[in-house]
């Protein structure tokens, strides 16, 4: 409680989010529709992002990839650079096959439990110096450019929720600006509910990843939905298909979700249910941009 109380005095706009996507859910979605046209989208658009931290993830993600790109999509992935270069023949394949890398930092963020198989988060930026987290950045960049011979202009921090106090997300963006870079999908579905679908801070341009439309607060990811819900898909694809249904109706706006493979790559029910989002994907945050004429 005293952590919550602490976060709301330092960001107290953080806070109204919070207590309007608890408190007015449907007048909160119909926020998001409002924020999306007046940032230039006129139908709605699907990026999709996937975590790789772990082993696992890396076990699986090639047969996925090739799932989903014979249903019409190319994800991003955004890979710690330790575990990009653990199971770097894998991450070039896929690369190869035209997929586009976000730098997630270098070190491993994440470690899997032998026993249990649950995983833990191990590496926070809020935790280390300014000079440590920018020094992660930094490999994590020269590790893509290594292994993949891409030049990675979009970036994701380790971890949603724990680096994004205004003073850790003004020194984030200002360091991407002076790295080059363009984009940064860093922050949770309550900055989207503030400042719409995408917003330029420091010369970045920053893409809050969604929300549940049933709850537009909660991260419409893998991570929540499976490992946090019942170990199930169940509720994460009746989330899809609450987007879906508005995709259909051709409500504007952008689904930006992110998933772990390890957590549905052996889920058929899940890889078709993306792969009906497909007429919808805007493949990279470029060409979103380009649609909404701020490329």
């Amino acid at each position: 409680m005293i952590d919550k109380l602490a976060k709301a005095a330092r960001d107290p706009g953080l806070a109204w989010a919070w207590a309007y996507s608890r408190w007015r859910p449907q007048r909160a979605v119909t926020r998001s529709v409002a924020l999306a046209r007046r940032a230039g989208l006129r139908q709605p658009h699907f990026i999709l992002s996937f975590d790789c931290d772990t082993d696992a993830d890396s076990a699986v993600v090639g047969a996925m990839h090739a799932r989903l790109r014979s249903g019409g999509l190319s994800p991003l992935y955004a890979v710690a650079g330790e575990v990009l270069a653990a199971s770097a023949d894998d991450y070039r394949a896929i690369a190869q096959d035209g997929a586009v890398f976000l730098n997630h930092g270098f070190r491993r963020h994440a470690e899997i439990d032998p026993a249990s198989g649950d995983v833990a988060s191990t590496y926070f930026y809020g935790a280390v110096s300014r000079a440590d987290w920018q020094d992660d950045i930094r490999r994590g960049d020269e590790a893509i450019g290594d292994i993949l011979d891409q030049r990675p202009n979009g970036f994701r921090t380790p971890h949603f929720a724990s680096f994004e106090s205004p003073r850790d997300l003004v020194a984030l963006w200002q360091f991407l600006s002076e790295l080059g870079y363009r984009y940064s999908s860093s922050t949770r579905p309550l900055f989207g509910l503030r400042y719409g679908p995408f917003f330029t801070r420091a010369g970045i341009i920053e893409f809050p990843v969604s929300g549940c439309l049933s709850e537009p607060g909660q991260i419409l990811d893998s991570w929540g939905l499976i490992r946090g819900g019942d170990g199930t898909s169940r509720r994460l694809l009746d989330e899809l298909r609450a987007y879906l249904a508005s995709m259909e109706a051709d409500q504007p706006g952008l689904l930006n979700i992110y998933l772990d493979p390890a957590d549905v790559a052996a889920d058929e029910d899940v890889l078709a249910m993306l792969t009906r989002f497909a007429p919808y994907s805007a493949g990279d945050f470029a060409s979103l941009l380009g649609e909404a004429r701020h490329g």
